[in-house]
């Protein structure tokens, strides 16, 4: 009787498994439903979208399918700067167990300023915010140290869409002639004439993101 029932507990322990593989965590982190991996470029599967799932919810951006695509690269690079981390595009094992821990977010600068858009320029990225909460977060490249990015408060006060003759791509200017624009060219350190670069293929989607007055904090 007693062998009984250990067997009816061992039973009832595995068929438990599954539903424990998914709770949540009083903090809002999902338990990893199996063995932590790195993610490659090109790879897919329920896991990978499960994982960009969770890198949108810490407020980087990534993309809306269930493959390691070039915005989850960019996502995770903003990961790795905002979190001191090695700059590249490699979501290694580490960085997917700090992501479903729901670690490693952004602390808005600024969170009275409702909604708005953060520069810090030691992480080298374009943060969106509604106050304290970051809902998209990107890599950029700011002024070199010879034409240093403008610091302040500013509003965006004027668009130019598509490529203009210095190859920016739909800038958005806060500051005379500095904007926020898209560019060929976005490397691991600040290498601008003082303008905030990012990837033409993220520019479109902040073109659209940003108004006329909004807010932008650089520092």
């Amino acid at each position: 009787m007693k062998r009984l029932s250990v067997v009816l507990l061992a039973l009832i322990a595995l068929l438990a498994l599954p539903a424990l593989a998914g709770a949540k965590k009083p903090n809002g982190a999902v338990e990893w439903p199996g063995k932590i991996e790195a993610f490659h470029p090109g790879e897919c599967g329920h896991n990978v979208a499960t994982f960009n799932q969770r890198l949108r919810k810490l407020g980087y951006i990534a993309s809306h399918g269930k493959c390691v695509e070039g915005k989850t690269e960019r996502g995770v690079l903003a990961y790795r700067r905002v979190n001191g981390m090695a700059q590249n595009f490699h979501a290694g094992k580490g960085l997917v167990k700090r992501v479903f821990a729901g670690r490693g977010g952004y602390r808005a600068r600024h969170p009275g300023a409702g909604r708005h858009v953060e520069a810090p320029l030691g992480k080298q990225v374009l943060v969106f915010a509604q106050g304290k909460r970051p809902y998209a977060i990107y890599p950029v490249s700011s002024g070199k140290s010879s034409t240093p990015t403008v610091t302040g408060h500013f509003q965006f006060i004027r668009t130019e869409p598509g490529y203009n003759s210095h190859g920016m791509y739909y800038s958005w200017y806060f500051y005379g002639g500095y904007a926020v624009h898209g560019y060929e060219s976005v490397p691991h350190y600040p290498a601008s004439h003082g303008c905030l670069r990012t990837f033409i293929a993220d520019q479109p989607e902040i073109y659209r993101r940003i108004n006329y007055g909004e807010s932008i904090f650089v520092f």
